[in-house]
């Protein structure tokens, strides 16, 4: 019996490419038109569309910045294929009433500061673990308590209280933003600048723009997302003239992130020039990454950027090159492992070789499932697998299933 992929049912996951195709002819335009407004390659467009080419993030964010409409519409974010996933989504409109009222504390009596640690340290776990599911449910009455305490608690413990809350308010921002609710992320960013101002903690405001930083990255603005990073590392000169493994952390994460911004807007020198300095900052830290902040950092995290820059840039065979340099340590979280895999899987259907790709994409899997669930360039890249396929792979039907992709 032939394995065979059937198409989702009508209203179901489409690929990017048809969304775009879709969009851009409700708009009334012609592929050269929108390959001109969003100043991209008529050929490449024409391939993404096609099926035969995946769409890279800074396609996405151009072609929804050119036709006005949220990139979310051609990513199709947020998914909801199951049950779980639509507990999990109601559980973040849970979080989204506790954040409406972030300057107006409810009367209630927190725990004491050491529980409330030790469950922001749990917390924490859950997102370097990527359990997006288990870390949606817990945070609402979290952030609820910490609220109260960084506004209603003793005077003398109003700066532990607030520097939990950035904590919480970092892991919120970047579990809103996996699940593509980026509106959401962007104002939780801007209440996590206003946690660390009330810190006096530079380290914490550093945070609090590298996360900023992913409104602009998201939203294809990547001049802008640049300058901030540059802005931010100016604040933190100081740190540096005699810095804390803390510090290194931080100031290194801006340069990371200054990498992707760079690598999207296909400036590869300026993300060259970001990752030198990155490893020379890495080199200082010592072996192994660590994780600072929320923030990881170190040789490994700085090769996965640049495996990634290389994708961003279109360098399939530089990205794979790369990784073979890549050596994580214990410290390094799984996010950022299968975060690298999924590069990778990028990387090696640029560089023609789908059977790489998909297994790239299983280990995702295998290290990170929920992340690689909800991530847009694993249906993306999976997508486009099916499209190239000619004959019916179980493997990647079965992949695609648990996408949600195929039924």
């Amino acid at each position: 019996m032939t394995n065979k992929a059937t198409p989702a049912p009508a209203g179901g996951p489409q690929a990017t490419g048809e969304v775009i195709a879709l969009q851009r002819k409700a708009a009334g335009w012609t592929q050269r038109k929108l390959a001109t407004r969003a100043n991209v390659s008529k050929s490449l467009l024409g391939k993404v569309e096609a099926g035969d080419r995946p769409a890279s993030h800074a396609l996405l964010t151009a072609c929804a910045r050119a036709l006005r409409i949220p990139v979310e519409q051609l990513s199709g974010q947020p998914y909801s294929d199951t049950r779980r996933d639509e507990r999990m989504h109601r559980d973040v409109d849970a979080l989204r009433t506790v954040l409406r009222c972030y300057d107006l504390p409810d009367d209630l009596a927190p725990r004491p500061l050491p529980d409330l640690a030790a469950e922001v340290k749990a917390l924490t776990g859950l997102r370097a673990a990527a359990n997006y599911g288990k870390l949606a449910a817990r945070l609402p009455g979290l952030l609820e308590e910490l609220i109260a305490a960084a506004h209603h608690g003793d005077p003398a413990a109003l700066a532990e209280a607030n520097a939990l809350l950035v904590a919480v308010l970092h892991t919120a921002h970047s579990l809103t933003h996996r699940l593509g609710y980026p509106d959401l992320a962007e104002s939780i960013g801007h209440k996590l600048a206003y946690a660390a101002e009330r810190t006096s903690d530079p380290l914490a405001g550093g945070l609090a723009q590298w996360a900023r930083a992913q409104s602009f990255q998201s939203g294809g603005d990547y001049a802008h997302g640049l300058r901030l990073m540059d802005t931010a590392r100016a604040a933190l000169d100081d740190e540096l003239r005699d810095p804390s493994p803390q510090a290194l952390v931080v100031y290194g994460s801006l340069h990371l992130r200054a990498v992707t911004l760079a690598s999207r807007a296909s400036n590869g020198e300026l993300a060259r020039d970001h990752l030198t300095a990155a490893r020379e900052l890495a080199d200082r830290l010592g072996t192994g990454d660590q994780i600072r902040y929320g923030l990881t950092f170190g040789p490994a995290n700085t090769t996965t950027h640049e495996v990634a820059a290389h994708v961003e840039l279109g360098d399939g065979a530089a990205a794979i090159t790369a990784a073979e340099r890549w050596r994580p340590s214990r410290a390094t979280p799984r996010t950022r492992r299968g975060h690298h895999h999924i590069d990778l899987a990028r990387a090696r259907l640029l560089h023609g070789d789908r059977h790489g790709a998909l297994t790239e994409l299983q280990h995702a899997r295998r290290i990170a499932p929920q992340q690689t669930r909800f991530h847009p360039m694993v249906r993306e890249t999976t997508a486009v697998l099916i499209g190239l396929h000619r004959r019916a792979n179980p493997d990647l039907v079965s992949y695609a299933g648990w996408l949600g992709l195929v039924s």
